[in-house]
Formats: C-alpha cells, sequence, structure tokens
C-alpha cells in the first residue's frame, strides 16, 4: 500500500482521537491535516507501525490544542459543550460509548494528560508502550493516569442504556406529546434527575446553568419552543454523537441541535448547541438529505420505521407531511 493510502486507511483512528481530545470538529480536522503534512516529511524516515506513528501525532497536536484552548474555555460564557457530529448505525466506531456528548463533557473533568490515557486505552485499545511515548510518560504514570481518570468518571458513567430502536420508539413517543405544547404531557417520558443543558457561547439567548428536574424541564421545552426566534424554521430528527437529535434550519442555516440521551426507561440529559461555530458538521443541508442523515420531522414522526429503512418521503404522503408540518408549527 502507498504512503496515502496508509494514511487513508488509518484517518479514522486520527480523527477519533482527536474529537474525542478536543471535543470540536473544526479542531479535529486541522489535526487531521496537520497530521497528513507531518506524515508526507517523514517519508524517508524508516516507520514500522504507521498507526502508531499516527496515533502519536494526533495525541500530541491534541495536546497543543487543549493548552491553548484552556483560557478560552474557562472564559466562555454559559456552559461549554462539545461540537456534535452525524453519526449512523451504518459507521462503525471503535468505542460509541466514548463518542457520547454526555460522556465528551464528562472528559472535561480530566486533566489533558489523563483525558488522552483514558482515549488511547479505552477506546482504541492502544499498548503502554505506545500511549507512553504519545504523552511523553513513562508507562507506569500511564497506569496510574488511567486508574485515576477511571476513579474519576466510574460514580458519573451510565450504568444502563437502551438498545437503538428502544430509544428511536422512546423519542419518537416524546417528540408526538412535544407538538401537543403541554408540558405535563411530556413528565413521564423524563427521569427525575433529568439536566438540560444549553450552550449558546454568548452569541444567542440560551440557559447559562444546567436546569434540573422534569418539571421545570419539560416547561423550559415547551417555552422555548414558542419563541418567535423559532419561526419560518424547518425541523429535522437525525442522529448525534449516537443520540436522536432534532436539527432546525432557519433560511437553510443551522440554528441549533437538541440531542435526547437516555438512561433506562426515561431520557436522563438533554444537550441543546445553539453556538453556530459548532454546527458546522451540519452546515450543507442538501448533502446531509442526500447523503440519508437527516430526515424530515413530518416523516419521521408520520413513519417512524418507514422513515429510518428509506428517509425519502414517498410522493403520495407529501400532502399529510405538509399537513403535519403545519400542525408542528401552528403549536409553537
Amino acid at each position: 500500500m502507498d504512503r496515502l493510502g496508509q494514511f487513508l486507511e488509518h484517518k479514522p483512528i486520527v480523527f477519533g482521537i482527536a474529537y474525542r481530545m478536543t471535543g470540536s470538529v473544526s479542531d479535529a480536522e486541522d489535526i487531521v491535516q496537520e497530521s497528513f503534512l507531518r506524515w508526507e516529511k517523514s517519508a524517508s524516515t524508516p516507520i514500522r507501525s504507521a498507526k502508531a506513528f499516527l496515533s502519536t501525532i494526533a495525541t500530541r497536536l491534541s495536546l497543543d490544542t487543549l493548552r491553548k484552548a484552556k483560557n478560552k474555555r474557562e472564559t466562555y460564557i454559559g456552559p461549554w459543550l462539545p461540537e456534535p457530529v452525524p453519526t449512523s448505525p451504518d459507521i462503525i466506531e471503535p468505542d460509541p460509548a466514548t463518542l457520547d456528548l454526555a460522556f465528551l463533557h464528562l472528559l472535561e473533568k480530566l486533566n489533558p494528560i489523563e483525558r488522552a490515557v483514558f482515549i488511547l486505552r479505552e477506546s482504541f485499545d492502544l499498548d503502554y508502550k505506545l500511549i507512553s511515548e504519545a504523552v511523553g510518560k513513562t508507562q507506569e504514570n500511564c497506569r496510574q493516569a488511567l486508574k485515576r481518570a477511571k476513579d474519576s468518571l466510574k460514580s458519573e458513567r451510565k450504568k444502563f442504556s437502551p438498545n437503538l430502536e428502544t430509544k428511536r420508539k422512546l423519542l419518537h413517543t416524546f417528540l408526538l406529546a412535544s407538538s401537543k405544547g403541554q408540558p405535563e404531557l411530556l413528565l413521564p417520558f423524563l427521569k427525575e434527575e433529568i439536566v438540560l443543558w444549553s450552550d449558546g457561547g454568548g452569541k444567542v439567548h440560551a440557559a447559562r446553568i444546567p436546569l434540573f428536574g422534569k418539571e421545570r424541564v419539560a416547561a423550559f421545552l415547551i417555552r422555548t419552543s414558542k419563541n418567535v426566534v423559532f419561526n419560518q424554521t424547518e425541523l429535522y430528527f437525525t442522529e448525534s454523537n449516537g443520540a436522536g437529535s432534532i436539527l432546525v434550519y432557519k433560511e437553510n442555516k443551522p440554528i441549533y441541535i437538541r440531542s435526547y440521551l437516555m438512561d433506562g426507561n426515561g431520557i436522563s440529559s438533554i444537550y441543546t448547541i445553539l453556538n453556530d461555530e459548532k454546527l458546522n458538521a451540519y452546515r450543507n443541508k442538501e448533502k446531509l438529505l442526500r447523503k440519508k442523515i437527516i430526515i424530515p420531522l413530518e416523516f419521521f414522526l408520520l413513519f417512524p420505521k418507514t422513515s429510518l429503512n428509506n428517509p425519502t418521503p414517498p410522493v403520495w404522503s407529501k400532502p399529510i407531511l405538509k399537513l403535519v408540518r403545519w400542525a408542528i408549527a401552528r403549536k409553537k
């Protein structure tokens, strides 16, 4: 295999490490590009393992990026949340659990070295020799860092997540209830300990502290859905970081994405990203429609199983879908 082929083979690992480390799609893409440049410059250097070489580069660049971003995150207005990425059952992830928005958010508790060691070992199953070289610590220090990371995350990692079909069915029923505009109808779907996070980055109006409790969250969801800002919008269903999500466009530009995370038999947390700098992965609506990554919400609500198997609505359904779209908009 030629060098370009070797890089392309391992590119998903480079992006996976960079994204999990930084929580940013744009930073991860920059790291992929810089990794390729360094890979090309190393053409005359004997390399025993392309995977080890590229994983090391991705890790070191990610650590540099985190150090540079530290001050920016500390002065960020409101909660800083990871940048969402589209996911699909067709895309095989080495460790889907660490792509979860809640888990990426939880990783912010770790220092950069602990985070790197945890991701390299738990998500990509790399050996301690390689991890040691990547982070510049001894193998024993890496083992200790992994133990500290696991101890720090243990109490907050979710213990159970329903299967994909169960989650989609629950979200489908929840969204139908939401369309009626009555907070009390949402309560049976929400866990008592539910938390709602919003990330506006100071650019748009968003809750600057997390909301706790199902009554407060239900009231907030219904109240904000009636905001005039969301008039004349288009709503789509999508999978984001493995979670069912609602993506909203206005004049063909994404204005927010809301992801619903399940725990047991209810919704345990909701993440809303309104900062437009974090919606880069969703800017090209037509491309996402062609790739069947996003589905018109009215189609998902009316034909949940059909829409997921074939996201293109049949011609005969368009009048019905138009009526459902009107009904949703009317409840706002």
